[in-house]
């Protein structure tokens, strides 16, 4: 999954350096607001243990669906140099389960993710070309479809993309953005011990926005 995501990152990057300015040189200093909407995936490894039997594989769960979301943030400009901090949190249905595999079927479900990052970009003319990063937030449940049972986790990770930002006329920015996101393992309780091992999403997305 890491593989991934340095190599749409890198992808990204060679992408938009390839892309020409009209010219214009954009100011990009002050604070903004927008909407994004993309595909978000995923997978994870899935693991039980009870007061007999230590942690033992149970078979990776993915998972992958539309999502959508808001964003704001703040930029500060010097020069060529564009940094700031952006906050965003984004709405996606990510479900999967083990049902392929032998014994109980595990579930578990993602809804919502949260991210405060930091932004350091490269501005050519009415271009932004980005690298962003820091910390994630998100919410977990964890269910045993066999047993009827269910748990819910609080989830803390890192995230870091990158994209690129086109400014447009009278404030109006459009944007394509990759970002992945680790939560590492989470572990939830049942009857028995559930473990979430190398819990992460993708997303590429698109978004547009206004600055003030």
């Amino acid at each position: 999954m890491r593989a991934t995501a340095a190599s749409v990152v890198i992808f990204l990057s060679m992408t938009c350096s390839a892309a020409a300015g009209d010219g214009r040189t954009q100011d990009w200093h002050g604070f903004y607001i927008g909407g994004h909407v993309g595909a978000s995936w995923g997978e994870t490894g899935n693991s039980w243990r009870n007061n007999v039997t230590p942690w033992t594989p149970d078979g990776d769960i993915s998972y992958d669906n539309v999502s959508s979301g808001l964003h704001l943030g703040h930029l500060w400009q010097q020069d060529w140099l564009a940094v700031g901090i952006e906050g965003d949190v984004t709405w996606a249905s990510l479900k999967g389960d083990d049902s392929q595999f032998a014994g109980l079927v595990n579930a578990i479900e993602m809804n919502t993710v949260g991210t405060i990052r930091a932004r350091a970009g490269v501005v050519q003319g009415p271009s932004l070309f980005y690298a962003t990063g820091g910390i994630a937030f998100g919410d977990l449940e964890k269910k045993d479809l066999t047993l009827g049972a269910s748990a819910s986790n609080d989830l803390v990770g890192w995230t870091i993309g990158g994209g690129y930002e086109h400014a447009f006329i009278g404030g109006w920015r459009g944007r394509i953005e990759y970002q992945y996101v680790d939560f590492g393992s989470a572990v939830s309780g049942l009857s028995y011990d559930h473990r979430a091992d190398d819990l992460d999403i993708q997303s590429l997305r698109a978004g547009v926005s206004y600055g003030f």
